[in-house]
């Protein structure tokens, strides 16, 4: 009786936390939509020739470096809307320019130029919260779009070398190389360029730097910070690489932690469970608030637009998870990432037939890290449709695997365990 008491009173915490934050994040989006826009639409003006290409890679034929100005395009839509509506609408709807395409100009370029005129038409988003808009709408008032990606840059940079500073600082120098490959895998020079690709980055290095910081508060609240880790990604992400924001972190975690294989592996799954039901149920909130602020059913445009991106069809074609994994995983086929892999698991292989004692232990302190490493393959299955469309951005969460895997091979390479 003791425990379903307990039970309840952590469930009636996790839920008060859910609601308080959403509404502190609904009221923020209202504020932002507060401010006036005359400045925004100025700074964005001289921005238009950026929107020339829909979608470019940065390096022709490789679908990692691929940029998407389209989504880009509707973010700064947003982010300039100046319609009718009160911002308690606006913040509900998210309401962006949605032109008509022609031959002669991108659908990006001919919104960004629908959007700083404002001639319409327009639609709505409202099942995203979009909370990159807090941001970006001030941001949008001191700087144009190149500054914000510059400035964007400065923090990736950042970030990543905190990171591998904690990293030291917490005597884990071993694994500056599988975060060097984690963040690779993230093509950081295209991350840099996108605001599309933002949240996920930041958030990951924002969780990780908070593990690596205070490795105690983490341990003592880990399940508040993989649930609020959850919440933050349906807040800022459009749906790109949110895996990332819990395996990456997660490792990290693990990796600090004491307790033996089995326990680790209950961790796994509680922290999975309590980053998920953050994740799931505070984007359902929006669809809550959207319903009740906006007067349509905007749980129900969700629920439909979710069982399209989890279904194994793309419009008329059939597709298969063989085809989504390939999509994804031909991403990093190049000779770099086939080399330097192969090598790692060489040089791991050959020491450890001469530690064959010990493997043993080895291989099952990893389970944990392997139970985090096939996350993304179990995320593609679940998200067929629009992991298959979206693999030039999806691909981003192997890096979970990578990241991972690294970290155990890197071990193996260890006289003592790190893991």
């Amino acid at each position: 009786m003791k425990n379903v008491q307990q039970g309840a009173k952590s469930l009636a915490k996790i839920l008060g936390w859910l609601l308080a934050w959403s509404i502190i994040g609904y009221l923020l989006l209202v504020l932002a939509y507060s401010l006036p826009v005359g400045r925004m639409k100025d700074h964005l003006r001289s921005e238009e020739s950026t929107f020339t290409d829909g979608y470019y890679m940065l390096v022709r034929n490789d679908t990692s470096t691929q940029v998407d100005n389209i989504t880009d395009s509707i973010i700064l839509a947003e982010a300039v809307y100046d319609g009718p509506e009160n911002p308690w609408q606006k913040a509900a709807a998210a309401f962006y320019a949605n032109p008509q395409e022609n031959e002669e100009h991108s659908e990006s370029y001919l919104r960004i130029q629908v959007a700083v005129e404002d001639t319409g038409p327009y639609t709505q988003y409202a099942r995203y919260w979009h909370g990159y808009l807090i941001f970006l709408k001030p941001l949008l008032l001191l700087l144009d779009y190149r500054d914000i990606l510059r400035l964007n840059m400065i923090v990736q940079l950042f970030f990543m070398l905190l990171l591998a500073m904690l990293l030291q600082r917490r005597g884990k120098p071993q694994l500056l190389l599988p975060l060097v490959l984690m963040f690779a895998a993230l093509t950081p020079a295209v991350t840099g360029l996108c605001l599309q690709y933002v949240p996920c980055f930041l958030i990951l290095c924002v969780t990780s730097t908070v593990i690596l910081y205070k490795p105690e508060f983490a341990q003592k609240h880990s399940t508040l910070l993989f649930l609020s880790t959850g919440m933050l990604v349906a807040y800022f992400d459009f749906l790109t690489y949110p895996l990332v924001t819990l395996g990456v972190p997660l490792v990290l975690w693990l990796v600090l932690q004491p307790a033996k294989w089995k326990q680790k592996i209950v961790d796994v799954i509680r922290l999975g469970a309590a980053w998920g039901f953050g994740y799931v149920a505070f984007w359902a909130m929006k669809w809550l608030i959207g319903s009740l602020v906006l007067g349509r059913n905007v749980l129900q445009e969700a629920a439909d637009q979710i069982a399209y991106r989890v279904s194994d069809k793309i419009v008329w074609l059939q597709i298969d998870y063989k085809t989504v994994l390939q999509t994804n995983l031909g991403c990093f086929n190049f000779r770099t990432w086939q080399l330097l892999l192969l090598a790692l698991v060489a040089v791991c292989l050959l020491l450890a037939f001469f530690r064959r004692t010990v493997m043993r232990v080895r291989l099952l302190n990893a389970l944990p890290y392997l139970l985090v490493a096939d996350a993304p393959f179990v995320w593609y299955k679940l998200t067929e449709n629009h992991s298959c469309i979206h693999g030039f951005f999806t691909h981003r969460d192997l890096a979970v695997t990578i990241f991972a895997t690294a970290c155990i091979l890197v071990d193996l390479s260890k006289k003592e365990s790190t893991l």
